[in-house]
């Protein structure tokens, strides 16, 4: 995947363009997907690689610990049948927050 976003948690400013590679272990019905990336943060002025995993809890339920390259957060999303997910964020792994995204 490649794209852009807003730099990472925590920076006041800046954009962030990355590609990042996912890997699903254990074929169609494997839980645990890996992921790394190379991402170059505006406000930091550096390359970054950032990494984490999606860890399949249940069919609906997922667990992602991650690396944005400087600090570590995790998130807990619950998606439904309406493409809709609801995640909660734990930024730096301290500060607690939520997340809505919706698919079309």
């Amino acid at each position: 995947m490649a794209g852009f976003s807003s730099d990472r948690i925590g920076t006041p400013h800046g954009m962030a363009y990355f590609i990042t590679a996912q890997k699903q272990l254990g074929g169609e019905n494997g839980r645990i997907a890996p992921y790394l990336g190379l991402s170059y943060s505006e406000f930091g002025r550096e390359v970054l690689m950032p990494f984490g995993a999606s860890i399949a809890l249940r069919d609906n339920l997922t667990l992602t610990p991650m690396c944005d390259g400087k600090y570590g957060h995790t998130t807990l999303s619950l998606s439904d049948t309406q493409g809709r997910t609801f995640s909660l964020v734990a930024a730096f792994n301290k500060r607690l927050g939520v997340a809505f995204a919706q698919n079309f």
